[in-house]
């Protein structure tokens, strides 16, 4: 065999040891790493801030917290054995309102999809990415007391562990859960309501019946949750193709539901069960 050869076989071989992947099957990792920073933008009080860990099949691992006194950065580990290249699912479920993973917001209980990775530079050297890294904002503890109280001091009960309450006077639409008795904030999401003329309902009702859709001339509202008569929680208008006919919140526009945007509408769909107490006020 001539020497040219031999030198060609030898460069396809290093060539080829240097493009081959890290085998995931021989690097394991005993916790996954949440870098949460907590930016000195904002002023707060001392808070705890909590996470869920799922396995990207949405099977829960673990809800892990810690408590933040300061601004700067927090690492929140999930202890828990996996081989390098296996996928996550991470949600805040306390003390944040959102938070941000290169450029994607997710608001509470919303998940977010983060990866393990193994591999070599060209110098050979191994790097493992077995953590993940995050910019939170705080929830306000002003705003959170405030509802809290609220209605919790109104003794609102419901046949269900979650609360509704519809304050038109902040066109929010504000999610609670029942903890020791207690009405706790998860989160708030921005609304329209009626219109003068065709204003919404206020009182005590009951999320009764779900519908998938309202059609309408050219355009559909969808998901419903219907709460009394024909009075519901559902999206902001929607062309039949799927684009936006109108998507104002924050104002007094409809015939008398609450408008919210589909993202906030699937969510409420899917977490919100049938007869939770929907409590509306003009407060």
């Amino acid at each position: 065999m001539s020497n040219k050869l031999i030198s060609f076989i030898t460069a396809i071989v290093i060539f080829t040891i240097f493009i081959i992947p890290v085998s995931a099957e021989t690097l394991t990792a005993n916790d996954f790493d949440l870098h949460v920073k907590i930016p000195d933008t904002y002023s707060f009080s001392t808070f705890r801030m909590q996470f869920n860990l799922f396995t990207e099949g949405n099977t829960w691992i673990a809800n892990k917290g810690l408590d933040v006194t300061e601004p700067g950065t927090y690492i929140i580990k999930f202890p828990v054995k996996y081989e390098i290249g296996v996928n996550f699912k991470i949600s805040a479920t306390a003390g944040i309102s959102e938070f941000d993973y290169y450029g994607s917001k997710f608001r509470v209980y919303e998940q977010c999809l983060m990866e393990t990775y193994a591999y070599r530079d060209e110098d050979g050297t191994l790097h493992i990415c077995d953590d993940a890294y995050i910019v939170a904002k705080p929830l306000s503890a002003t705003y959170e007391y405030k509802v809290e109280k609220f209605v919790n001091d109104k003794d609102i009960k419901s046949e269900t562990d979650y609360l509704i309450w519809v304050s038109k006077a902040n066109f929010k639409v504000n999610v609670f859960e029942s903890k020791a008795g207690k009405w706790k904030y998860i989160k708030d999401i921005p609304c329209s309501i009626g219109a003068i003329n065709t204003p919404t309902v206020t009182g005590e009702f009951v999320y009764h019946q779900q519908q998938p859709k309202w059609q309408y001339d050219g355009y559909f509202v969808g998901p419903i949750m219907r709460f009394y008569k024909g009075y519901a929680i559902h999206t902001t208008l929607i062309n039949n193709n799927g684009t936006d006919r109108d998507a104002r919140v924050g104002k007094m526009i409809s015939h008398g539901c609450v408008r919210v945007r589909p993202t906030d509408m699937d969510w409420l769909i899917n977490f919100i069960p049938l007869n939770t107490k929907v409590f509306v006020t003009n407060e």
